[in-house]
């Protein structure tokens, strides 16, 4: 005796296939933006240990992820201090033989007229 099978009906296979595509984009991207996060943040600019965010704009899902991100910050320590911060920062990664990754990073500094500094630092990943 053959067992019963029907088979899928076309709106039914339609509708796995568009379902099966959703999963496989959206793996794709939580992956991504994990990865991208943890390169900004972990390797390529990390938030300054004295800093104090001033303001965060971002074009996704979250900040210092997937998409482009402004993050700029102020701190009381001098622009030499800030520099020398994310200088030995990148000098650790590099001697660590890390690949970049996904990310792409860059970091300005600007004196404060009260002796402080402006750290922005910009991140860009996948786009």
């Amino acid at each position: 005796m053959e067992p019963n099978r029907k088979p899928l009906s076309l709106p039914r296979l339609f509708f796995v296939l568009i379902s099966f595509s959703f999963v496989c984009i959206g793996s794709v991207l939580l992956v991504a933006d994990w990865q991208c996060g943890n390169d900004i943040e972990g390797w390529w600019a990390p938030l300054y240990p004295n800093g104090e965010t001033v303001a965060v704009e971002y074009d996704l899902f979250r900040p210092r992820a997937l998409g482009e991100t402004n993050w700029v910050m102020e701190s009381t320590d001098d622009i030499e201090t800030v520099q020398q911060f994310y200088r030995d920062k990148r000098i650790e990664v590099l001697n660590s033989d890390r690949m970049r990754g996904l990310a792409w990073v860059e970091s300005f500094y600007e004196p404060l007229e009260n002796g402080g500094s402006r750290i922005i630092l910009v991140s860009k990943c996948g786009t």
